[in-house]
């Protein structure tokens, strides 16, 4: 059944690949941004006086500004995690309502930059910008939260105590960011608010009884190792071509800068790789909603794609029910 969702995903998108143009260039944005932050942190941080004293005095006479600095750290932290957040949840967005009108109106979403493509993203950025930045808020302050637990940990007195409370914040993060992939989902395919949006489908899941299908989605797994062994390949290929450059192996060594180009080129094919093929898994999770939701539909706009997908949704999961065009329920 992964592999007939997959398949699914990957034909929906194959038809509008418009959807990889903003997933693309998102983590040029998201470095920008980050760029902009930093710089207005150090900003802020010397307008406190933090760069114009002594460090030791700082830390004997200055408890005012030790707390705006910690204050200032942690919003920053926020900050930081809430617009990679952000950039990310409206490719999923954008993504979810491409595949959602290919789904159900597939004249409109059959060329590279359709309309379907088009008007998905405008919705992220403006209808539902509000209900993405909810949801994200979430997440980043989740996120800064573990963070400075993490930091905290090096405080020998309290590590277990931090180590717990790590622990549990980061089931609490991942059942957060369970919910917002589901969430987001709804939100791209009809426009509702987040906590509307992540309502309905959980209720979806629950009354089709698919909370075993959702929970063992193996597309995430496949995803990672296939952006794995990009980033594997990539490394050594380029590893290998910089080993034979005579003029470099020369003046640096083949071995130290044969290593230094597989980890550079393995961490910049991760992300890349990483990034596009969110819009993939993004795909799959939109049609196990819309699998759900719409199999009627899916059954007349693309036959041969709804046949494989039901064959292989009974074979994987007898005792689960899912509606077929003709209202029968198998």
């Amino acid at each position: 059944f992964a592999a007939a969702t997959l398949s699914t995903g990957v034909t929906a998108c194959r038809g509008n690949l418009g959807v990889f143009a903003f997933a693309f260039v998102s983590p040029m944005i998201n470095f920008v941004t980050v760029i902009v932050q930093f710089m207005s942190l150090v900003s802020f941080l010397g307008w406190l006086g933090l760069f114009d004293s002594n460090l030791d005095d700082y830390h004997e006479t200055s408890g005012a500004v030790q707390f705006g600095i910690s204050v200032t750290y942690i919003l920053f932290l926020v900050s930081l995690y809430w617009t990679s957040e952000v950039i990310k949840n409206i490719t999923t967005v954008t993504v979810s309502g491409t595949i959602g009108t290919w789904w159900y109106s597939p004249s409109e979403a059959s060329s590279c930059c359709s309309s379907a493509v088009m008007d998905s993203f405008k919705r992220a950025t403006t209808y539902s910008f509000g209900s993405i930045c909810f949801g994200s808020l979430i997440v980043a302050i989740l996120n800064a939260i573990n963070s400075m637990l993490r930091r905290a940990q090096r405080d020998r007195r309290c590590v277990l105590f931090y180590c717990v409370i790590r622990c549990i914040m980061l089931y609490v993060q991942r059942l957060v960011e369970y919910f917002n992939k589901w969430a987001f989902v709804y939100v791209g395919l009809y426009g509702y608010d987040y906590m509307t949006a992540g309502k309905n489908v959980m209720t979806l899941f629950k009354s089709r009884g698919w909370s075993t299908v959702v929970a063992h989605s193996l597309v995430q797994k496949a995803m990672f190792m296939i952006s794995l062994c990009i980033g594997l390949v990539t490394g050594l290929i380029v590893a290998l071509a910089s080993s034979l450059v005579e003029e470099v192996a020369v003046g640096f060594g083949a071995s130290g800068i044969g290593l230094m180009a597989f980890f550079m080129s393995f961490y910049i094919s991760i992300i890349n790789s990483s990034t596009l093929l969110s819009v993939v898994s993004t795909s799959t999770d939109t049609a196990i909603v819309c699998f759900a939701e719409g199999p009627a539909e899916f059954e007349e706009n693309h036959p041969q794609l709804s046949m494989r997908m039901q064959e292989t949704f009974s074979a994987t999961y007898p005792d689960v029910n899912f509606g077929r065009a003709d209202g029968e329920v198998v």
